[in-house]
């Protein structure tokens, strides 16, 4: 007996006109920001590189941030405020007075967030590279957000996957003690160390996308990306010699 299948071959056409008008809005509004001082400045070079190329846009970002949260258990997200914020390692004094000092809505929430850059491409095949970049340098929480084809665009985003979120305060009361609180921000710095040296590490590889890119209209081999990797896996080792990872874990594993 002869049995024929057809064979159905989905495409996506993106609308390459709507792209570049997005584009050239997206980009008036990062110039705006940046002249408002809204935009971190450990993450403009990124920014820059990623908006050079002709088939990218940026849309949000963030370099990492150790904040504090007012945000409901149930609720909207516009909800929730941010009370503090730090885009670097933070003291655990300036923590402390403002989670004393400060009165809660809803619950108050200590948080780490890796970096996050959010942006948009017309491309297919440039949308598969940038996933399969993140997953190769270990940025595992990176994806595809989205895909419009009539808006002409694919949203992605690179990100890391180091986070930390506690409860510290309720209804005016204190959730956590601060001799509790310096070993969650000890950690909370350790993390922000890390992330500093991802980011650098994905600029480097966003570096090395871009002059591929001005020469070739196809992405890269990921064995590009090689020696930047061993790079920055021999800093992130050395990461083992900060006190918070002898204090933490070392202990730990030498029990092992």
């Amino acid at each position: 007996m002869l049995i024929i299948m057809a064979i159905h071959k989905e495409t996506i056409e993106i609308n390459k006109n709507n792209f570049k008008n997005r584009k050239n809005l997206m980009l008036s509004k990062l110039r705006a920001a940046i002249r408002s001082s809204e935009v971190d400045v450990d993450i403009l070079p990124h920014l820059d590189i990623i908006n050079s190329m002709p088939f990218c846009f940026t849309t949000s970002s963030c370099s990492g941030r150790i904040a504090i949260i007012d945000a409901p258990l149930l609720g909207p997200k516009y909800e929730s405020t941010k009370a503090f914020r730090w885009h670097s390692t933070v003291d655990i004094t300036h923590v402390w007075a403002a989670i004393s000092e400060y009165l809660p809505r809803h619950i108050l929430w200590l948080k780490f967030d890796s970096f996050i850059i959010s942006f948009s491409t017309y491309s297919i095949r440039w949308a598969t590279f940038f996933i399969r970049l993140a997953r190769y340098i270990n940025l595992k929480d990176s994806g595809i957000r989205s895909i419009n084809p009539k808006a002409g665009y694919i949203n992605l985003d690179f990100m890391s996957t180091e986070k930390l979120s506690i409860p510290v305060k309720s209804k005016g009361k204190l959730l956590i003690s601060y001799e509790s609180l310096v070993h969650v921000i000890n950690i909370a710095n350790f993390l922000m160390k890390k992330n500093r040296i991802k980011l650098d590490m994905l600029k480097e590889c966003l570096e090395i996308t871009l002059q591929h890119a001005k020469i070739h209209e196809y992405p890269p081999n990921l064995s590009l990306f090689d020696q930047v990797l061993q790079e920055y896996r021999k800093k992130l080792s050395t990461l083992k010699n900060d006190p918070t990872f002898i204090d933490y874990e070392e202990t730990y594993i030498s029990s092992k």
